[in-house]
This record gives C-alpha cells, structure tokens and sequence, in this order.
C-alpha cells in the first residue's frame, strides 16, 4: 500500500494494540506520515497523542533500558544495596513529559532496520507487549518502527523470527498520486510537483543507483525544492552555483532533467496577463509545459481569480483540466464554492467523477 493507504488504516492497527514495522526505499515520507497521524488523531479523539521519535540505529541495548544505579532500600528491616534502572529516554515524550502524561500516543522507532542486531531484540518486548524490563508505556500507546529493505543499501542489520511474529509489517509502495496530494498542501513549488509528475522514473523509481553517490527520492527533491525556492525568490535564473547544489542532493542526471523545467517555467504565460486576458493568452503546445502551468495556476488561483483562471484552463486539453481542478481544490477547497467552479463542475461531470 502507498503512505495515503497507510495513514488511513493504521488507525484500526493502533486500536487493536497492534504494533507496525514500515518497510520501504529510501526517503518516501514514512516519519513525516507518522507525525502527522499524530496530530490527525489527537483531533479525532479529542485529546493530544504523545509522540517520541527514537533513532534505533544510534541506540545501545542499555540505552533502551536504562542504567543500572546503586541505591539502598530497607528489606526485611535491613539496608540493602540494590540496582535500580534510571528512565530511559523513550518513557519521555518529545515535549519532556512523561508517556504517562498521554492516555494514548505513538512510540516512534525510526531507522529500525540499521538498529544492531542486540538492539533489535532488546527492542522484542517493546514491539510485544509495550515494555522493557521495568518500563512500560501506558496501555493506549502504540509502538511503530521504520525500515528499509535490505536490497537499499541503507545498513539494514539482520532480522529474527522472534521479532518478526510480533508485529504487523507493511510494505510502503511508493505512489505519485499520494505524494502529489502531500506536495499540493505542504508548499511545494509547482514546477518541482510537475517536475515529479513528469518523471516519475527519476523520483520514484524502486532501487537505489548502482553507483553510490547522490540520487533523487521524494525526501531529496523536496530537500532541492527548499534550495531552489530560495535561490530563486527574486525570479532570476539559476546560476551554475544553484546546479552545482541541487545535483549534490538529487544527483547530476535528476538535475538535468530538472533544470530543463526551470527554463521551460521562464517561457510560460504570466499568471497576470492569463488573468487580464484568459482568451487571448497563449495556450502552451507542449504536455509537459501544458502540466506545468496547470500546477502554476493552482498554486496563485484564489475566489477573485478563478473566474479567468477555468476559463483559460477550458482551452487546455480535458485531462489537464483533471489535474487543474485537483490540484486547486487540494490546496483550497473553499474554491469548490465559486460560481465558475460550480459552472465548470456542471459543464464537465464526467471529469468529476474522475476527480473524485
């Protein structure tokens, strides 16, 4: 299932008191899903979900358990020195508080897979039965691990049986649509969203590249589009310099292909002149110039906009018109409402129900 399928019914395991390990390549968006899940949640119960995000592969064994500490304690009316474990970090939220200041909440073990080998079977009982020697998180919370697979060259350390039968795993399949729907409302430049659709091979493929070195991954080209949408505040071109940083995130070739966007995005139509006059204005020949500007508008479009915005879209090949409105109404959903999105809903049915 792709993380849209995921965050739907990971709820039902959470209230099953099941335990869930995500398997997937690199950089998709797992941790990000499970953040915002956490939140998701805390507001269809009512009440906030404690969260602790725990980087597996940079724990020890004691570091899940605690330390043992002298102290001395009256046993049968003598003192006696015992040991007694000190709170390890994961019996503490990311806020500082204590797990049992949440009825419910999310223990996160990221990068489980690199755990070592000792680690991962400390971590058994967690996965179980929500507890490790005398820690123990309280009955509503639920524990998720995040892997990749061995094939990712990611240092994903071996896997036991025992570990294995004592939590659901999922393997997370990379999906365009879902990372596009994820990209509409998170602030994603418009030319790296039709960047994505256009090359879903480069940015979603299944393996890691032969040869080490940087490659383009959801996580990566989202990290790029952070770079250029600051290099390219001011609208000027991007230097060599600005290539130079991109390619060391997402790789010389994925660059290339990415550039060549950049240039395309300097030669369409201006979103005021389409505005001013949304029937004169050019209409680009190219699909993936077409694509472009439909995630452009999208991006601007606002209620005193929209009116001259569909009417230029209708002069656009039908599908693009499906992109266009999805897109759109991911981003602002209030825009469902204007007099031209209504009259373009009725005029296009058929395009709805593929919207839908």
């Amino acid at each position: 299932m792709n993380l849209k399928q995921a965050k739907q019914y990971l709820p039902v395991l959470f209230d099953a008191r099941v335990s869930v390990e995500l398997r997937s390549s690199p950089g998709i968006g797992k941790s990000e899903m499970i953040e915002q899940l956490v939140d998701e949640l805390s507001a269809r119960d009512g009440e906030q979900w404690g969260f602790q995000v725990l980087m597996l592969a940079t724990q020890t064994p004691s570091d899940l358990l605690g330390y043992m500490m002298p102290e001395t304690r009256e046993i049968d009316g003598k003192q006696v020195r015992v040991s007694d474990w000190t709170l390890p970090p994961w019996m503490l939220t990311r806020d500082g508080k204590p797990v049992t200041a949440y009825k419910r909440g999310i223990l996160f073990l990221d990068e489980y897979g690199q755990g070592d080998a000792d680690v991962k079977r400390a971590s058994a009982e967690l996965l179980l039965n929500r507890r490790l020697g005398p820690h123990k998180l309280p009955d509503g919370w639920v524990v998720v691990a995040a892997s990749n697979r061995d094939k990712d060259r990611s240092g994903v350390t071996k896997s036991f049986d025992f570990v294995i039968n004592r939590r659901c795993e999922i393997d997370i399949q990379p999906d365009l649509q879902a990372w596009t729907e994820w990209a509409n409302t998170s602030g994603v430049m418009p030319l790296t969203i039709a960047f994505a659709n256009q090359n879903p091979h480069i940015v979603f493929s299944d393996t890691v590249p032969e040869k080490q070195g940087p490659w383009c991954t959801p996580r990566s080209l989202v990290m790029a589009d952070r770079i250029l949408s600051l290099m390219t505040a001011d609208d000027a071109l991007p230097d060599a310099s600005a290539s130079e940083l991109v390619a060391g995130v997402i790789g010389a070739a994925a660059v290339a292909q990415y550039f060549s966007f950049v240039a395309l995005e300097r030669e369409m139509p201006k979103f005021e002149d389409i505005v001013a006059s949304p029937d004169k204005v050019r209409v680009p020949d190219r699909p993936d110039a077409q694509m472009l500007v439909c995630y452009s508008l999208a991006h601007r479009v606002e209620d005193d906009t929209i009116t001259p915005v569909v009417q230029y879209i209708d002069r656009f090949p039908k599908e693009f018109g499906v992109t266009f409105v999805k897109a759109a109404t991911q981003r602002n959903y209030k825009l469902i409402t204007t007099p031209a999105f209504r009259k373009w809903c009725s005029d296009n049915s058929a395009l709805m129900a593929a919207v839908r």
